[in-house]
């Protein structure tokens, strides 16, 4: 093993969105959300069946269109009908604008398991001033080297993530920024599907993808980012729980269909509110051999009781967040690390220096939060996938918390989180 020892900074933002059933009430909603849902079809539906049925959909959708402009009821622009077709597996599902009676039209149809209305994604960002130095250090030390050893660097096996790939799905990233030295890629845009290319107008995927694979800040450096872009600073409030589900979508599928199902990860530091589409749908994509490493939340909660997506998802990889006095990151009662027993392990997620997005090259940026976590636990997938060979999602998550650090945290902190503290092996 070479062991290269490398000097870092290493921070938070959960963009937040709403699932609300069909049956429930849309409040402070935007008109396009108001009418924007997620139709998912039942488990034995096949892809010539989810064909034929959007293709039915959209004629029902016609249908009713013409029948209000033959009664004079057309006013404005009306609903488009289907925008967005999924297939994960055996996750089939639609998104789309509708009328009522489009709706309940469809939602009488024989193949239809369930309706979701869409619902807009909030940011909510916490920055710091502060500039401690520990990140990379935490994962790659073991606790009993603190404080004197933790001192900005970082031990690795010099294969760095080399093959991998992460698949960001996030605000997009800066993929010309410096750091990443040409390893970052655009993959898709939810907002702008045409598109071949997109900017991060937020920081926070930038920040993120930096955490995971760029030189300086990154855990896995040598390791491919592929950005998939679902949320947009300057529209965010009609971005959607759809748009979320169509880059889980696009990922899952880029993954499969270039045969990288042992060499990449997904990395979603974001949340919404219970949503039993994305949680199909990254359940469906761990059928598929695709692993989904997620955010805890930064509500201060247990996941149970805030009940958000895709956390709750059965086969997501969850990472909640400690700070570098190795406690559950907590600023106040309203904002710290979610907790409890549905979280998997912890990583460092308070004061984390990444690459920001002020000039297109060189900028970082310090944030704090489980967004800043996992990243840190999708580089060490990467990471371990390149040195030791893992291949299926069951490895790499056994491996994970088989090396991690046992019983090193301050457990009245952690609130029935495990104790356990994301590592790379280094020195074992």
């Amino acid at each position: 093993m070479h062991i290269f020892i490398n000097f870092y900074f290493l921070g938070l933002l959960v963009p937040l969105v709403s699932s609300i059933p069909i049956d429930q009430p849309q409040t402070q909603a935007s008109e396009k959300v108001e009418r924007d849902y997620i139709i998912v079809l039942k488990n034995n539906i096949s892809k010539r069946e989810l064909l034929s049925h959007t293709v039915w959909a959209r004629e029902i959708n016609a249908r009713f269109l013409r029948k209000r402009q033959d009664s004079g009821l057309v006013q404005g622009i009306e609903p488009a009908g289907v925008k967005k077709v999924f297939d994960i597996y055996e996750f089939k599902a639609y998104s789309g604008t509708f009328d009522s009676e489009t709706l309940n039209e469809i939602n009488r149809h024989k193949q239809v398991d369930y309706i979701e209305k869409a619902s807009p994604i909030f940011l909510n960002e916490f920055k710091t001033d502060l500039t401690d130095e520990w990140g990379l250090s935490g994962i790659s030390h073991k606790v009993s080297q603190f404080p004197t050893e933790l001192n900005g660097t970082y031990r690795y096996d010099d294969s760095a993530g080399e093959g991998m790939f992460a698949y960001v799905v996030d605000s997009g990233v800066n993929i010309a920024h410096k750091d990443f030295e040409g390893r970052a890629e655009i993959g898709y845009d939810a907002l702008h599907p045409d598109s071949k290319t997109h900017n991060d107008t937020h920081g926070h995927g930038t920040h993120t993808a930096g955490t995971i694979a760029s030189k300086t800040y990154g855990v896995a450096k040598k390791a491919r980012v592929i950005s998939v872009k679902v949320i947009d600073r300057v529209e965010y409030k009609r971005n959607t729980s759809a748009d979320m589900l169509d880059g889980i979508n696009w990922a899952a599928n880029d993954i499969v269909k270039k045969n990288r199902q042992n060499f990449a990860v997904i990395n979603l530091s974001m949340a919404i509110s219970y949503s039993r589409a994305i949680n199909d749908a990254i359940d469906n994509a761990y059928k598929m051999g695709v692993l989904s490493i997620v955010a805890a939340g930064n509500n201060n909660m247990d996941i149970r009781e805030e009940n958000s997506s895709p956390t709750i998802a059965s086969k997501a990889f969850v990472v909640g967040a400690i700070g570098a006095n190795n406690r559950r990151w907590v600023d106040n009662d309203r904002i710290g690390s979610n907790y409890g027993d549905m979280v998997d392990i912890m990583a460092p997620g308070e004061n984390i220096m990444s690459l920001g997005i002020e000039n297109n090259i060189d900028a970082t940026s310090l944030k704090s939060g489980t967004s800043m976590a996992a990243p840190h636990v999708a580089g060490l997938a990467c990471y371990l996938r390149r040195l030791e060979g893992l291949k299926s999602p069951e490895e790499v998550t056994s491996r994970l918390l088989q090396i991690a650090q046992k019983d090193v945290l301050d457990g009245e902190s952690l609130k029935g989180s495990p104790n356990l503290l994301a590592y790379n092996g280094n020195g074992l």
